[in-house]
């Protein structure tokens, strides 16, 4: 059973897979870079220093707090596009080997056919032969 790992391996496209792995990496590493910079309970930070808050209104204070809030979304938002694309490579790089699998599936199958047209015709060999 291990040659037929070593078979699907070796029919695997490794070039385009050793070709996109550096994009790959490159957006793994800077998705994993934003997310790190998070706070680490996943909070946004809208606090406003003692100093300022007896200067501030209400008003005021609830617009400093709203400004950092869409602040944070647009961060997200852009986390959340990196994370597409990301997924969106994986996923055609996904495609790829799931095409080459089916096409290692058909040769296999085709070889078998192949094969057992061969044994039969060998057995057919050998009985015309030592029916003589």
């Amino acid at each position: 059973m291990p040659a037929g790992w070593v078979t699907v391996l070796q029919m695997v496209p490794w070039t385009e897979v050793i070709k996109n792995a550096p994009k790959v990496a490159e957006g793994a590493v800077k998705l994993w870079n934003t997310v790190s910079k998070k706070n680490v309970d996943g909070q946004v930070d809208v606090s406003v220093p003692l100093a300022a808050i007896d200067e501030l209104t209400e008003l005021e204070l609830q617009a400093e707090r709203l400004a950092r809030a869409e602040e944070q979304l647009a961060v997200l938002q852009q986390e959340m596009l990196q994370s597409s694309q990301l997924i969106k490579e994986l996923a055609a790089q996904n495609a790829q080997l799931v095409k080459q699998v089916e096409v290692n599936r058909k040769a296999v199958t085709l070889l078998g056919v192949v094969l057992a047209l061969m044994a039969v015709g060998l057995v057919t060999q050998a009985v015309a032969l030592f029916a003589v």
